[in-house]
């Protein structure tokens, strides 16, 4: 049966099988959520900038067309 925790409950350690160890995890509707240090891990590969891309043009599609 899972846990229930109290409303003023924000996190709590349990472990996690994606990071391998017991980390602290957010609790969403006095249940277990999901754990801070992968959000954190997720929200660091999204805020890095994107990999930069070469501009092309139509004519780089299609070389025999000139």
């Amino acid at each position: 049966m899972p846990e229930h925790f109290p409303r003023r409950t924000v996190s709590a350690e349990f472990y996690c099988g994606k990071c391998g160890k017991r980390t602290q995890h957010r609790i969403d509707d006095h249940r277990k959520g999901p754990c801070l240090e992968c959000i954190a891990k997720l929200e660091a590969q999204h805020t890095q900038a994107p990999p930069k891309i070469a501009p092309h043009s139509q004519f780089d599609l299609f070389p025999g067309i000139l």
